[in-house]
Order: structure tokens, then sequence, then C-alpha cells
């Protein structure tokens, strides 16, 4: 009995490990991504012409090169402080916030890295709050993480976190609330553009100025 129950274990095993190699090696999705606002400007910056997103959202494609390197420093030291070394997931961040909710009984810290919030932003499938959709996440992060680099990654949290209403992605939300690019930020509008997809609605600016 004991010798085909650890021919079962190990089948099991062995299959799980083959389904979830199979889930990694396919290319994810593109989801929310491929679709973006149909934008046209002048020489100077300016918008002549805007078109929304089928859904009636302000989402541009974002790029690196045109972001203020600050403000890429300060996500990552905020949200996200091991994001160039983990695999989509970070594992001391996963044991800390598992030690946390033993210990309390309640969900005091987050394991979020910027990948699992980019795959939750690209399917919102993926945004419910429960233990089954956490794992989901976890392993589209591990699967975005094997087929995409870091920068690009990145470009995919800028272009879709949300900065309230209708603005998505970091190019609308410093043309709306800042009326500038994103190239050059100061510190109080870095800290504002972290801070705003944490709790998009509740902080938007032009609801609560103060």
């Amino acid at each position: 009995m004991l010798k085909h129950i650890f021919i079962i274990i190990a089948v099991s095993t062995l299959l799980c490990f083959l389904a979830l190699t199979a889930y990694i090696a396919q290319p994810p999705d593109r989801g929310r991504l491929a679709d973006v606002a149909q934008i046209v400007r002048s020489n100077d910056g300016q918008i002549i012409n805007l078109r929304l997103t089928k859904s009636g959202y302000w989402r541009e494609k974002a790029s690196l090169e045109q972001i203020d390197p600050k403000l890429i420093e300060v996500l990552i030291a905020y949200e996200d402080q091991r994001f160039w070394s983990h695999h989509g997931v970070d594992p001391m961040a996963v044991m800390r916030a598992s030690y946390d909710f033993v210990r309390t009984g309640t969900i005091s810290s987050g394991a979020s890295t910027l990948t699992m919030q980019t795959v939750r932003l690209t399917d919102p499938s993926l945004a419910k709050r429960n233990i089954t959709t956490k794992l989901r996440q976890m392993l589209a992060a591990v699967r975005l993480d094997a087929h995409w680099t870091k920068k690009e990654i990145l470009e995919a949290y800028f272009t879709l976190a949300p900065y309230g209403g209708n603005i998505e992605g970091i190019n609308a939300a410093t043309e709306a609330w800042l009326q500038k690019g994103p190239e050059h930020l100061t510190l109080n509008e870095v800290a504002l553009l972290v801070a705003l997809p944490q709790s998009p609605e509740k902080r938007r600016p032009d609801r609560f100025p103060n």
C-alpha cells in the first residue's frame, strides 16, 4: 500500500510539474494592453485629437525613456524593492505576509510585486481578493517574467496603472492632473503618481485637492 501511495504521489507531482512548465512556456496574452487610445499631438506635444479606447479609457502606451527616472526609482523602492532580482514573485515578501497572517489572523502586509500588479491590470479576472486568485496571479507573474524583460513589465505597468476615473497610464495621468508630460517631475509630483494607483478614486486630485 505504501508503495502504491508513493507511486501516486510521485506521478501526481510529475504531472503537476509538467502542467506548470507547459503553462509558463506559453506566451502571455497582452490583454488590455492591446487596446490603447488614439492620440494626435502637435510638434510641441499639445493634444490635437483624442479618441478613447473601446471601453472608454484614456490610455497611452508608455516608454521608460520618456519617464522621469525619479518616478521609476521611487515606485520600485515603495512597491517592490527586489523587482530587479526576483522572477515575478518575491519569496521573502510571500513568507513575511504569510507569517503576519498566521500570527494575527488578518492580512496586514501584502506580497504583491509590480509584476503581479501588472498581470492583474492586464487581466481583470485576476483582481479578485481570494487565495485561489492570488495563486493564479502568482503563476501568471512567473510566466510574464519568463517571457518579458523587466523594462517591458514596467512599461506595461505604466501603461495600465489606474489614476482615477477613466485615466490610465502615466502619460494620461501627467497630462490630466499636471498638464505636462512624464519626462520631468518634481518629488511632490512623483509622490502623487506613486500613491494614486493604490486608491485612485479616493485620491483623485479633482475631487480631493487638499
